[in-house]
């Protein structure tokens, strides 16, 4: 079975596959439509083309919800605007991260804690009902960390007008392969519960 996805950012990418790999079948492989950089735009854009697609294949969907009202909202006017009418097909899993794809890595508190350097005493309890902008919240946190690497990794320069280090997304992306617990995570988040559960459902 190959499970296709489409996803906003090299992150995003990592998740989806750690997600695609750990949950699906075993044998399941995985393939990325469009690229990443287009951020949600392009899903937007395209989601009808992944609609279609879901009619024969498994179509796995990741965009966050930013700054929108709430993800029933979200999901209702892209399918408005693309001309789908609900119910969707069983394949197409339209995952929607409450708020960016970090505050799923920020639900495994342990595993980020650890790799950031820092007390898990200093991560909010609740990333998804209490913080509104998981990227900034993770770099805030960096900042703090005792580690030189990945304050210099994940966090701009004093001078920069970057909201993030120059290796932020290689250095996150190694986080989700090797270190982040998604199961002990989708304790902690609900919109990550949701995608693991629909992945965990498919069947070839």
């Amino acid at each position: 079975m190959i499970v296709y996805y489409c996803i906003e950012d090299e992150i995003s990418r990592a998740v989806a596959r750690r997600l695609i790999n750990e949950y699906c079948p075993f044998g399941t492989s995985s393939q990325e439509l469009g690229k990443a950089h287009g951020g949600f735009g392009y899903i937007k854009k395209n989601l009808q083309k992944f609609y279609d697609l879901a009619q024969r294949c498994p179509v796995l969907i990741v965009t966050d919800l930013d700054r929108a009202a709430c993800a029933p909202s979200l999901r209702n006017n892209w399918l408005r605007a693309a001309g789908i009418v609900e119910p969707l097909p069983d394949k197409m899993l339209f995952c929607i991260v409450q708020t960016e794809i970090e505050s799923w890595l920020l639900a495994d508190t342990s595993g980020i804690a650890s790799f950031l350097g820092v007390s898990t005493a200093r991560l909010a309890p609740n990333i998804e009902a209490s913080i509104s902008n998981s990227k900034e919240y993770l770099v805030n946190l960096a900042k703090q960390s005792s580690n030189a690497d990945i304050r210099n990794d994940l966090t701009p320069g004093r001078t920069s007008e970057a909201s993030t280090g120059m290796n932020y997304n290689y250095r996150l992306s190694q986080f989700v392969c090797n270190e982040w617990n998604p199961q002990t995570a989708a304790t902690n988040s609900l919109s990550l519960r949701r995608a693991i559960d629909k992945l965990s459902s498919l069947r070839p």
